[in-house]
């Protein structure tokens, strides 16, 4: 199916919820915190559960109908971003808020231990499991963010924005469960998105997916995860009670329902 081209209005407008960030990339070493909830072993004996699913690799497995231009090409531009305070607008529309309109250092300090977390047990198994990514196996293929040599060569296994993504899908769940079901899905997004940007493969955001499903779990229970979990409630019950939107969220609508499959 032909999917229509954004009109400029509309890319910029979906490129807010990213604020005025930098990409995947960028800074994160800089802004993030010295650990995650996990320890070394938590994160070995997590990582020696998975091992990748089989993926044709293969141009003809990329989605054609979310594209350069598309709406939900610009959605997943804008979800490249993972790191708070930034991250968290990607929940903004759900929970009628703007996250980022003040500081909740609390829930701020949650997502970005729990992308550590990501990040870490990402880089392991990619390590150990190399799988080009698809701008790798076809170079003509235009990703959705600029990517340098190191990036495009590293391993695609598993999508490290679907494991962070499901982790904060169930985080926000957890903070709101009257929206848990929608936020749960806007964290896979987040992981489906580096699908349309080409560069993870299916089987890396399904697996992704799964790999972060757990990596919460495990969190959720390590010392200390509860205080911050009751701060950040707190924070985003505050936030949905201030009566701000934000103005993206017709555009995120309208490039959700016009997604890839």
């Amino acid at each position: 199916m032909v999917r229509r081209l954004i009109r400029p209005a509309l890319a910029a407008a979906l490129l807010l919820l990213a604020g005025a960030c930098a990409t995947a990339g960028g800074t994160t070493a800089a802004r993030l915190p010295a650990s995650g909830y996990l320890d070394s072993a938590a994160l070995d004996t997590l990582a020696g559960q998975f091992t990748p699913t089989p993926q044709t690799l293969a141009p003809d497995q990329i989605d054609p109908s979310a594209g350069p231009g598309t709406d939900r090409w610009w959605l997943a531009t804008a979800q490249a971003e993972l790191r708070a305070p930034e991250a968290a607008q990607h929940f903004d529309c759900i929970l009628g808020t703007r996250l980022a309109e003040q500081p909740r250092p609390a829930l701020s300090r949650l997502l970005n231990r729990l992308l550590v977390d990501s990040d870490t047990v990402t880089r392991r198994l990619a390590a150990t499991y190399v799988r080009p990514r698809p701008v790798a196996v076809d170079p003509t293929l235009q990703p959705c963010q600029r990517i340098n040599d190191a990036m495009r060569d590293s391993s695609s296994w598993p999508a490290g924005a679907a494991v962070a993504g499901a982790a904060y899908g169930r985080l926000f769940a957890e903070l709101a469960p009257d929206k848990g079901a929608m936020l749960q899905a806007m964290g896979r997004e987040i992981g489906l998105s580096r699908r349309i940007c080409r560069m993870n493969w299916q089987g890396d955001v399904a697996d992704g997916e799964r790999i972060g499903q757990a990596l919460y779990a495990r969190a959720a229970a390590s010392p200390g995860f509860a205080a911050d979990l009751e701060a950040a409630r707190a924070e985003v019950t505050a936030a949905r009670a201030e009566g701000l939107t934000n103005p993206s969220c017709a555009s995120e609508r309208r490039a959700l329902s016009q997604g890839s499959n």
